[in-house]
């Protein structure tokens, strides 16, 4: 399905880590969805309860949003885009295809991780590019 997209707009996800389940070294949580020729002009990350060491990025760059490694602990937020928040993009980045904005975990801290990661992007996309 096709749909104009012009201007900006905003995507939020949010990854609940299953009760029976938790979250390992290696793992990539795919959060949001990023169409061709669009930017990412801010983006948010929180978590109520998550205790682990990860960056923030997409197929192509694993850290292009959270470059260093953040430590987590509960109720932790990251974001960039705005005044006086960090930002890791020197340079807006036009995506040339379809990709995902995902998590990667580096480091887990406790052996029974539950809780859930919030996601929140802004894209904008020039109306000459839309598909």
């Amino acid at each position: 399905m096709k749909s104009l997209r012009v201007g900006c707009w905003a995507v939020s996800s949010t990854f609940s880590i299953p009760a029976s389940q938790s979250i390992s070294i290696g793992d990539v949580i795919q959060m949001i969805a990023v169409p061709a020729n669009s930017q990412v002009v801010a983006l948010t990350l929180r978590s109520d309860y998550v205790q682990a060491t990860l960056t923030v990025g997409d197929g192509l760059d694993d850290n292009r949003y959270v470059g260093s490694p953040v430590s987590t602990s509960a109720l932790f937020a990251v974001a960039f885009g705005g005044p006086g928040l960090a930002a890791t993009v020197v340079a807006p980045y036009t995506y040339s295809t379809d990709d995902t904005i995902d998590i990667f975990v580096s480091l887990v801290s406790v052996t029974s991780v539950l809780g859930a990661f919030y996601m929140t992007a802004i894209m904008t996309m020039d109306p000459t590019q839309y598909n």
